[in-house]
Order: C-alpha cells, then structure tokens, then sequence
C-alpha cells in the first residue's frame, strides 16, 4: 500500500490499524496497515516495502500522516526457528506508541 493509498484509506475509514514493525536482530523498521481482514505493508513507488533506519524516522512518516497512535511490534524469530507459527499479539511484542 502506497502513501496515497493509506491516506484516502484514512480518510474514509477509522477503524485502521496502523504497527511499526521492528525485527530482533535488525536496526530496520517497517510500516504495516490492518483493516479489516487485510494486512500490507507501506510501500514505495516501485512497490517494495518501505524500509526505515530507526524509530523516528518511521514516527516521524506517521506523524506527516496524521496518524496519532500505532503499536510498536517486535518480532521475535524464536517461534519461527522451532517451526511454530510467529505469535505478535502477546503483550510481550506489541505495545502503543503516541506518536
């Protein structure tokens, strides 16, 4: 989903769930967007995720946005390495951020 996207998706609908994803072993963030059953990544003009080197710089592509609140998920890849299904939900990896 591009920037464009989001936004007239914002605009229409409240009920978006917007996550800054941050990986274990990485310094790198990504931006996600669930609404409804859907899940995407925010993506640039060439259709590949937008990739950012820190927090504030994620926070800060939010914040031009218009976007006040969004959860930090940290994700783990114990779960994935034993062959079980990655678990984000737990209070452990996700927590709001104000942004």
């Amino acid at each position: 989903m591009q920037i464009k996207q989001l936004k007239k998706l914002l605009h229409e609908h409240r009920e978006v769930q917007v996550n800054i994803i941050s990986h274990a072993s990485s310094h790198f963030y990504l931006i996600q967007i669930r609404w409804q059953d859907e899940v995407d990544l925010l993506t640039g003009w060439r259709e590949q995720p937008k990739v950012y080197r820190s927090l504030d710089q994620a926070s800060a592509e939010l914040k031009l946005l218009g976007i006040k609140q969004a959860h930090l998920v940290h994700s783990v890849p114990q779960d994935e390495i034993i062959g079980r299904p990655a678990h984000y939900s737990t209070a452990t990896h996700c927590m709001p951020v104000s942004l």
